[in-house]
């Protein structure tokens, strides 16, 4: 979001009088920016409470432009005080809501400890996996438990970045392990591998995307093996820091954490594997995206279908809903 000139931005320090006047920080210097503001945080707790959520003073802040709340404290008074706002948004213990659905505050200590749960258990996959497929450079997780939302019917979906030519082999080897162990173990919440990029592609899609909604997708990526490129990812991308630059900034100081050493190279004649898989997983997905998209269109479910995108360098589902709510963020964070 481009900002033009100090005039319109909550100043850093506040003076003791705006300290002991909440309502003093509507000034005059940003009246001007008081709509776009509005609408940000509007938004977002609206966002949140559609996924049957809530979302925390904390991360509200992180999400605003630089600069405009010093602290969390400030941003709680503005809430309080500002006319429109006050009437819309509930906060309770620290976790912003709408009003009239102050009982989903109370449902997130619950959905934090699942999707503490769920990482865990994504963790011991990781695991499993990695040692079949070492090129695997960069695994993350998305979705409800990246946003600490779970849900008990909600997957885990992951994000998986690989080396050239290591994609499909991946992702019929994912898909395998994780068919095995929802055989042993059926009350398992499904792994969802929604999205898997070669490395290549990734970084082109990093340095170039200037959609907001992968900004914030990919700052609230939850990296579980491969710090180091995801370093690399989001120094390539200093767009996201203009949309979001708390966010920003915060992820790529946590990003200096050291990876767990390579184990190798892995599977001798890969890409010849690689290529193999591919021939049959691409109309197999396709195909299983084309059957289920007319059941959800039969059951009255349209906005739920979604768009199977296989390449040889990409594979990633994305739904309706998804399509929507990035052009949501498009006219929000324009």
């Amino acid at each position: 979001m481009h900002h033009r000139g100090d005039n319109r931005m909550l100043a850093t320090r506040l003076d003791p009088a705006e300290s002991r006047h909440p309502a003093n920080l509507q000034s005059r210097s940003i009246e001007p920016f008081l709509p776009e503001l509005r609408e940000r945080i509007r938004f977002l707790v609206e966002t949140a409470v559609a996924n049957q959520s809530t979302i925390s003073v904390t991360e509200l802040r992180s999400l605003m432009p630089e600069n405009r709340f010093p602290s969390d404290r400030v941003l709680k008074q503005f809430l309080v005080t500002d006319e429109r706002l006050s009437r819309l948004v509930a906060e309770i213990k620290g976790e912003l809501t709408l009003r009239g659905r102050e009982g989903l505050a109370n449902d997130r200590r619950a959905q934090r400890l699942l999707a503490h749960d769920r990482l865990s258990q994504a963790d011991d996959f990781l695991r499993s996996l990695g040692k079949m497929c070492p090129w695997i450079e960069l695994a993350g997780i998305s979705g409800s438990t990246a946003y600490a939302g779970a849900k008990p019917e909600d997957d885990i979906d992951f994000f998986l970045v690989t080396r050239p030519r290591r994609l499909w082999i991946s992702l019929l080897l994912a898909m395998t392990t994780a068919r095995i162990r929802r055989i042993r173990a059926r009350n398992s919440p499904i792994l969802c591998f929604n999205r898997l990029v070669e490395r290549n592609n990734c970084i082109q899609t990093f340095r170039e995307s200037r959609e907001p909604l992968f900004a914030r997708e990919a700052l609230n990526l939850v990296v579980l093996r491969g710090n180091r490129l995801y370093r690399r990812l989001l120094a390539s991308a200093p767009w996201m820091g203009t949309a979001f630059p708390e966010m920003f900034a915060r992820r790529l100081r946590e990003a200096y954490e050291e990876d767990e050493p390579g184990r190798g190279r892995g599977l001798a004649l890969g890409s010849l594997a690689n290529a193999a898989a591919f021939l049959f997983l691409a109309p197999y997905l396709w195909m299983g995206g084309t059957v289920r998209n007319v059941r959800l269109q039969r059951a009255g479910r349209d906005r739920e279908r979604f768009r199977t995108v296989v390449r040889p360098e990409l594979y990633a589902t994305e739904s309706i809903l998804y399509e929507e709510l990035r052009e949501k963020y498009r006219k929000v964070f324009a």
